[in-house]
């Protein structure tokens, strides 16, 4: 888990919050109801801008993708996830000793092709295609749509990373998709020179889970399974957490130049 709560303040001249960004890496999932609702994170926005008439408060996702709110399933319950994830970010706008984000501001980003484990063969498609399984079935038909129009499944996905540096002592690593929690533990290790390293899940495209190699070698639905209700042809290969950190360094090491 990453139960870290990162908070960027935004003051005018005089000293008054315009605007607070924070962040928590856990799905916003309480609720599974087909209304309209911001969970937990809608929630812990409306009590901050509550508490801070005029300020704007902002959500950002962390990386969850394999994270889930507890206990969940209730409409006060999220009210109650809500209000502890407000208190995180009040706690630290109480904070005396603040660190000062300075610029420049910095932006690389870039791309890195993310390659698919081999797919079925056709014969087993056609037999997936025929499935009870309503989703195995659209999503084998919709596979072999493909190789009658393209003549073969794709074999990996242009995923993007973006890098956002605020002077010398902030970075942002915006990651694509539904990543896993251990993306951001690792580049927090691995990212030392910033004293703030702040890591995005689902930034500039969402395409499907995102799993770290031990998350694919444990298997289940995050690994391989919700690639199901994607138009995919299947889990990813166990080299896409290094294709990604490494993309992520490389940029990094550009904005340092």
């Amino acid at each position: 888990m990453d139960q870290s709560v990162p908070v960027l303040e935004v003051q005018a001249a005089d000293g008054k919050l315009l605007a607070v960004m924070f962040g928590y890496a856990c799905h916003n999932t309480t609720l599974s109801f087909q209304q309209f609702c911001g969970d937990y994170a809608g929630y812990a926005q409306e009590y901050l801008e509550e508490a801070h008439p005029g300020t704007v408060a902002l959500f950002v996702m962390g990386c969850g993708g394999d994270q889930n709110p507890y206990p969940r399933g209730k409409l006060e319950l999220a009210q109650q996830h809500g209000r502890a994830l407000a208190n995180a970010v009040e706690a630290a706008l109480t904070v005396t000793q603040k660190q000062a984000v300075k610029g420049p501001v910095k932006v690389a980003m870039g791309n890195v092709a993310l390659p698919f484990a081999l797919p079925p063969p056709k014969t087993e498609l056609e037999k997936m295609a025929a499935s009870k399984n309503r989703w195995e079935a659209a999503h084998a038909s919709l596979q072999l749509k493909k190789l009658e129009v393209e003549g073969k499944l794709a074999e990996s996905y242009d995923y993007p990373v973006q890098v956002v540096k605020l002077g010398s002592d902030f970075t942002l690593v915006a990651l694509a998709g539904e990543v896993v929690v251990d993306y951001a533990l690792r580049l927090k290790r691995e990212l030392t020179t910033e004293s703030t390293i702040w890591v995005a899940g689902y930034s500039n495209d969402v395409m499907g889970y995102i799993p770290s190699r031990r998350v694919l070698e444990e298997g289940g639905y995050e690994a391989g399974g919700a690639m199901l209700y994607t138009a995919h042809p299947g889990p990813w290969r166990p080299e896409v957490e290094e294709l990604i950190i490494g993309k992520v360094h490389e940029l990094h090491r550009q904005l340092a130049e």
